[in-house]
């Protein structure tokens, strides 16, 4: 009977030491696969940290092409409406020119006998611009 008790207790000891390693092993494999969650999830927020940050690269690099081709844009039409107020301004000193080989040809005011002043005509130039980047001149004589 002492017997049948001692194999009965080795059995049983067999039975609970095969369930505890079973008990170890199934624990061994939850930390294992713990682990691997956890470096893939490293893994998946350093590519997205990488993705967003050529995302972001990507969005400056944009945005200062933009800036430049703003800048370009502004800096072309500062030299065309310079160009203009320059032809503007040689047209203005050709008529001038044209106008004093004029007066020349012409009799003094005071033998006009049209005229009631005695003063010299006088020109009004006027450089206006307008909203669509350009100038436009307004020449007024009054004699």
């Amino acid at each position: 009977m002492k017997r049948m008790l001692y194999l009965a207790c080795i059995a049983a000891s067999a039975c609970l030491c095969g369930a505890c390693a079973k008990s170890v092993e199934r624990a061994q494999q939850d930390v294992q696969r713990a682990r691997n969650q956890a470096a893939q999830d490293v893994q998946n927020k350093r590519e997205d940290l990488r993705q967003t940050q050529q995302d972001a690269g990507e969005r400056v690099a944009r945005q200062e092409r933009r800036v430049e081709d703003a800048a370009r844009r502004g800096n072309e039409n500062v030299i065309k409406q310079e160009r203009e107020l320059e032809d503007a301004q040689r047209a203005e000193a050709r008529k001038d020119t044209i106008d004093s080989t004029a007066t020349h040809s012409t009799p003094p005011i005071t033998d006009r006998s049209g005229t009631t002043t005695n003063r010299p005509a006088h020109v009004d130039v006027n450089v206006n611009r307008v909203p669509g980047g350009g100038v436009t001149v307004d020449v007024n004589r009054t004699p």
